[in-house]
């Protein structure tokens, strides 16, 4: 077969199945013009400066007027009649008619009714609905126990949090037993009680140049507690001073620093005479002069 490009007039040869696979629609490979094959399409090749005709498609579509469905009830008829040459009332043949249709419509029913899946046994309940079954996976035994892990490890470093919270006196248990017993097992901060300042008195006191190093200073003293009860340690402040009063240095020592652990522990016992051993960085030529104070710690 034959065609002609729309925009160059160039005629190719073309097969009827590569237009049908086309729809009828090619491209020409000379200028690129997309155009309708089947415009121009012809079974004799054309002589040279001759173009091929153009076919008309603005005829009316044809008007369809036999359904496929009536073309089969049709022939049901004309099977089951064939042979009977006697002559059938009009009405017994409309009977007979609508007789086939329903046959044929019950015979549909009866087929759907009774095909069942493959899959599905005969002796299978199928009264009720038809539920797919869904394949459960198995779980995933390392990432159970990864995240068991995790929260066990997050449980923990909570615990330690509040713990370290609790012993720095950040959060206060409320008054209750159940409080009196954890703390039997953690470390809770106490209340603070002040220090009875009055009952404490410094026995004596010495300052002196470090033997061992340069530019440093040994202060020596000792104190005594004369209450009667037990207490805390107090804060040392140390001043030291010009001679014209002025202040040049000063510092601050809690009972950590200058009391050894287990008397520590043990805490400022009533007439109990306690030594005092602290080394300083000398503040120069100017302090001549030093005071040590009890204050709260």
């Amino acid at each position: 077969m034959y065609t002609q490009c729309r925009g160059c007039g160039e005629v190719f040869v073309i097969e009827v199945e590569h237009l049908t696979h086309a729809r009828g629609q090619v491209r020409c490979n000379l200028c690129g013009t997309v155009f309708d094959g089947m415009e121009t399409l012809s079974a004799t090749k054309p002589h040279e400066d001759e173009d091929l005709l153009l076919h008309e498609f603005d005829n009316a579509p044809p008007l369809l007027t036999q359904a496929y469905h009536t073309l089969q009830v049709a022939d049901a008829v004309e099977e089951g009649l064939e042979g009977d040459l006697t002559v059938v009332d009009e009405g017994d043949l409309e009977a007979e008619l609508d007789e086939i249709i329903a046959d044929a419509q019950m015979n549909d029913s009866q087929l759907d009714e009774e095909a069942l899946p493959s899959f599905v046994a005969e002796d299978d309940n199928l009264s009720g609905p038809f539920v797919a079954e869904k394949k459960v996976q198995p779980e995933n035994k390392s990432s159970s126990w990864l995240f068991s892990a995790l929260a066990v490890a997050m449980l923990i470093g909570l615990f330690w949090q509040a713990q370290a919270a609790i012993s720095k006196g950040q959060l206060v248990l409320p008054e209750h037993p159940m409080s009196e017993k954890l703390c039997e097992f953690i470390n809770c901060a106490q209340n603070k009680v002040a220090v009875d300042l009055n009952a404490i008195s410094l026995v004596s006191r010495n300052i002196r140049p470090h033997p061992g190093r340069d530019e440093a200073l040994i202060i020596s003293a000792s104190m005594i507690n004369a209450n009667e009860a037990n207490q805390q340690f107090p804060a040392l402040e140390i001043k030291l001073s010009d001679l014209n009063g002025q202040i040049v240095a000063m510092r601050r020592f809690i009972a950590d620093e200058y009391v050894p652990a287990d008397v520590l522990r043990a805490g400022f016992l009533p007439n109990t005479l306690i030594p005092i051993n602290l080394e300083i960085v000398s503040p120069g030529q100017d302090a001549v002069a030093f005071e040590i104070r009890f204050v709260q710690p």
